[in-house]
């Protein structure tokens, strides 16, 4: 029977109980081997784990069928396959403690040297001078070392310390304590790892029994623990970081949705806004005409009356009247076509002078105390001059309207003021009344289309308000409680920061 037909027949081996722990150790190896490989396909250490994993898979094999054969020729041929998987075992040994303290770019070159070394070794086992012969012993055969095997005592020890002193260097390097915790548990697992290649000295008759699987065994479990709790911890950290992404992401998607809702909600008022512009436009074009006829008629008898009559005073001052009545409405009429806002640098406390002026004799008639408090040399504003002094004089007229409610005896005053607010860059107008207040759902409305606190107000003034500093870059807000008067704070933007100076106040 040819060497090659002893090999694969069946009846040239036996079932040895002392092979079962080898098949055993293995079998394991391939599992935990692929588990790991699984958990992360890309990471090359999990390759290296697997390479060092096969290569004692082989060792393994060889092993157990040594033990197994039932011929001393067949024996010598697993014997082969035994060295084989220990020469590569040693190499992936050394291979797997440069993946691990990431020093491939530094010692890829002598990982390929070795790799050479190992697979010239492979080779050299077919020398005939690497076996002396097969002993057989109480657990089965075994090759006894012949002197060109001494080779292996040189390369398997050096690639274990090449593989302790990468992983003492990198425990010495680091000051992480996670890294230093992981070299420690390495360095351990590879001395124990070490003792498995002590089964080299069984063919120098110094061991009864190799004893190399339990080496390889308690390496194997300990590395796949550690893999499986690494990896673990591992998906927390990612579990959590994806929690924090989410977290951040979500917090992005609801201040999209509170901008989207502002702007919907801007869309809605402006939408009403447009619908009572054009409504309100209609009611000025029917209450210019009668405006005008009456101006007409208020002339007419103006110059048909003499001076020294006792009613032309009165005469003069409704025709005073009826032309300030009449520009208003021209006014109002431009601002409500949404005539093209002429925005230019300018002065703030002129146009709060110009609203008073045109209120003096409306203040004077309901009796309304009223102090101008502006700070002098204010920063210009880039604003439309007409379309301010119309919301100065709206707000103002709410606040006299306000007052007129007041029982009999009460003070009626108020206090209009200007100043700059530099960390915003901002100049803020207030108006404050002594008027009997707003309820906070009043305030939370009063800036409503057709929202009005009078039976006889269209709540269009404030509105329209709001709407034409907002077209400013501004704002209007209201404070105010019940019985203790109410205060509307206008803030525009500056025009030019450089404009800022030292300000001072002035009372008119």
């Amino acid at each position: 029977m040819s060497a090659l037909n002893q090999i694969f027949h069946l009846q040239n081996y036996y079932l040895n109980p002392y092979s079962i722990p080898y098949f055993l150790v293995a079998i394991l190896a391939l599992i935990f081997g692929i588990f790991i490989q699984r958990l992360e396909k890309s990471a090359s250490l999990d390759r290296s784990i697997l390479y060092f994993y096969l290569s004692c898979i082989v060792w393994l094999i060889g092993s157990a069928m040594t033990v197994n054969s039932a011929l001393a020729s067949v024996a010598f041929f697993w014997s082969h396959v035994l060295f084989i998987g220990m020469i590569l075992a040693a190499v992936a040994l050394f291979h797997l403690s440069v993946t691990l303290t990431g020093q491939w770019a530094a010692q890829r070159y002598f990982i390929y040297v070795a790799y050479a070394l190992a697979a010239g070794l492979v080779l050299f086992t077919g020398n005939p001078g690497f076996f002396d012969e097969m002993g057989e012993y109480f657990f089965g055969f075994f090759p006894r070392a012949g002197l060109s095997q001494a080779v292996l005592l040189f390369f398997i020890p050096l690639c274990f310390l090449l593989s302790l002193i990468n992983v003492f260097k990198e425990y010495m390097r680091t000051a992480d304590f996670s890294v230093k915790k992981r070299m420690r548990f390495f360095m351990f697992a590879f001395v124990v790892v070490a003792l498995a290649f002590l089964d080299i000295l069984a063919g120098y008759e110094l061991l009864l029994f190799p004893l190399g699987h339990l080496a390889i065994l308690a390496f194997v479990i300990a590395i796949t623990c550690w893999k499986i709790k690494s990896y673990s911890t591992q998906s927390e950290r990612r579990a959590k970081e994806l929690e924090d992404e989410i977290a951040v992401k979500s917090e992005e998607i609801n201040k999209i949705i509170e901008e989207l809702r502002a702007t919907q909600l801007k869309l809605l008022e402006t939408g009403k806004v447009s619908a009572l512009a054009s409504l309100s436009a209609g009611i000025l074009h029917q209450i210019s005409q009668p405006i005008t006829a009456i101006h007409g008629f208020v002339r007419f008898i103006k110059k048909e009356m003499p001076p020294d009559q006792p009613f032309y005073k009165p005469i003069c001052l409704m025709e005073e009247q009826s032309v300030y009545l009449k520009e208003m409405l021209e006014d109002l009429m431009e601002l409500i076509r949404h005539r093209e806002i002429k925005k230019e640098n300018i002065d703030v406390n002129s146009s709060i002078q110009r609203a008073v002026n045109l209120l003096t004799d409306e203040l004077r008639i309901r009796r309304v105390d009223w102090d101008l408090i502006l700070t002098e040399d204010l920063p210009q504003v880039h604003a439309d001059a007409v379309h301010l002094q119309q919301v100065f004089m709206n707000i103002i007229i709410n606040a006299i309207q306000a007052m007129s409610d007041l029982p009999r005896g009460s003070r009626r005053y108020l206090k209009v003021t200007s100043e700059f607010s530099k960390p915003k860059n901002q100049v803020m107008i207030s108006f404050q009344d002594s008027g009997p207040g707003l309820s906070a759902e009043v305030q939370r409305q009063i800036f409503e289309p057709f929202f009005s606190t009078k039976t006889t107000g269209s709540g269009i003034g404030l509105a329209l308000c709001k709407d034409l500093i907002a077209e400013h870059g501004g704002s209007i807000d209201i404070e105010s409680e019940p019985g203790q008067g109410a205060r509307f704070i206008i803030r525009l933007p500056c025009a030019d920061s450089e404009n800022v100076v030292n300000v001072g106040v002035q009372r008119v």
